[in-house]
């Protein structure tokens, strides 16, 4: 009798230690990221409220969301990297879009110049992989566990494809180089066509004729946003399906580069009446919500793209079990001036974007969040270390987790970065200027 009772405290022992050591099997954790830049709520939920977003209905209905907080100065540059790294840009050091050399020569930000780790390099720390697309300021692209398609593969593709074959280091590994290329698609209009977006140079020359579009550079340029967006597309449709990974990252410009132009697309007759003398401190809150309105109505095509996207990566079966964050880097604001999101007056904040997360165990409803939470949350997802120096903090309300946090110190392997080239820079430099980012 004692014999059996010895052998079956032994049993209970050995079970005890295998529940103790992990004997269940860890849950597979698998994090999408989607990057829109300059959504915002005030925009889309009359689309929303008009059955002209079906997919970003039901998804706001089934995910956690906020008004995204973000900082100033809402450059794209410095916001994207706050939201890959965790860290204010006094961190980071991607301080602007451009800098002024010796001999005051005018160089864009690189990731050169990028001082903290990003996600995709912390993750690397623990032998996860990662594929990251045309992510802002990637260039040139790290050295890491993954796939990394740099901010400057769409610009030369699209605008210098003659030059292409000396650009293989805008992707790393430099062998993905060649199979991306061969997604490329060039006819504007069957780019247009399939994605469902307007001629928004034909679009404006009906509102005004008689009226030159190329008066207007970033309007003048917009064709070709419109096909590197549509590039991104192909290019993420194509690592998403094929690379194995643990974090997916891509991100789109086009609700942004729409908005800087879009009361061009308005009638000179309406902005006339809605912004006299170019003032809208004295505009009603009834004619703000006239104009804001009318903007939402002339956004409609880049945010049904944007809804078709999502529901494109959201209901593909590799992605079931997967956590997605949606979110912008910024909202835009009537202020005295017109319709924007950076140069805003001192005592204006920096207007909200959009964020939406998505998962297995996501608790639905509206929360609170800004731009250098993104960062710590995927690290708490995956169980990892948050960095102790990062200025945001998990999400962990919003997760059925039961996790505890732990800390850590991520530090830039600086021989892992990718060698900087500055004989690209032009490009970057004229794309700048054609969205008023720089003169």
């Amino acid at each position: 009798m004692a014999k059996k009772i010895s052998s079956l405290i032994l049993v209970l022992a050995v079970l005890l230690a295998l529940a103790a050591c992990g004997g269940a099997k860890n849950e597979k954790v698998r994090v999408v990221v989607l990057g829109f830049d300059g959504a915002n709520w005030p925009t889309i939920d009359p689309l929303i409220a008009a059955g002209k977003l079906p997919f970003l209905k039901k998804l706001k209905e089934q995910s956690a969301w906020a008004d995204f907080r973000t900082d100033k100065p809402t450059k794209s540059s410095v916001v994207w990297t706050s939201i890959a790294t965790g860290k204010t840009m006094v961190k980071h050091g991607i301080l602007d879009f451009a800098y002024m050399k010796e001999n005051n020569i005018q160089v864009p930000y690189s990731n050169a110049e990028k001082r903290e780790p990003s996600l995709w390099q912390m993750l690397d720390r623990f032998q996860l992989r990662s594929v990251v697309v045309n992510w802002f300021v990637t260039h040139p692209p790290d050295l890491f566990n993954g796939v990394m398609v740099s901010d400057r593969f769409r610009q030369i593709m699209i605008k210098k494809p003659e030059f292409a074959n000396q650009y293989v280091d805008t992707v790393q590994p430099k062998m993905d180089f060649y199979r991306l290329k061969q997604v490329i698609r060039r006819d504007y209009g069957r780019t247009i066509e399939r994605i469902g977006m307007p001629d928004f140079p034909a679009r404006f020359e009906k509102t005004h004729p008689g009226q030159d579009f190329r008066r207007h550079f970033t309007l003048q340029n917009s064709r070709t946003f419109v096909m590197q967006d549509a590039l991104v597309e192909d290019v993420t449709d194509l690592l998403f399906q094929k690379e194995s990974a643990d974090l997916y990252m891509t991100y789109f410009r086009l609700p942004d580069i729409t908005q800087h132009f879009v009361l061009r697309l308005l009638p000179d007759e309406f902005i006339a009446a809605m912004f006299p003398q170019g003032d809208v401190w004295d505009m009603s809150a009834e004619k703000q919500q006239q104009v804001i309105g009318r903007i939402s109505q002339e956004l409609e095509p880049v945010y049904r793209y944007m809804d078709r996207l999502l529901e494109k990566y959201l209901s593909d079966p590799k992605f079931k079990d997967a956590y997605f964050f949606i979110m912008s880097d910024h909202g835009f604001s009537l202020y005295s001036g017109g319709y924007n999101h950076y140069d805003l007056p001192d005592d204006m904040p920096a207007p909200p974007g959009i964020l939406l997360v998505k998962g297995p165990k996501v608790k639905p409803g509206k929360t609170d969040a800004c731009i250098y939470d993104i960062a710590p949350s995927i690290l708490y997802l995956f169980g990892l270390p948050l960095d102790r120096t990062m200025d945001g903090k998990p999400l962990s309300d919003i997760f059925k987790l039961g996790r505890k946090v732990k800390y850590t110190t991520y530090v830039l392997d600086k021989d892992r970065k990718g060698i900087a080239r500055k004989d690209s820079d032009q490009e970057t430099l004229e794309e700048l200027k054609a969205l008023g980012y720089i003169n």
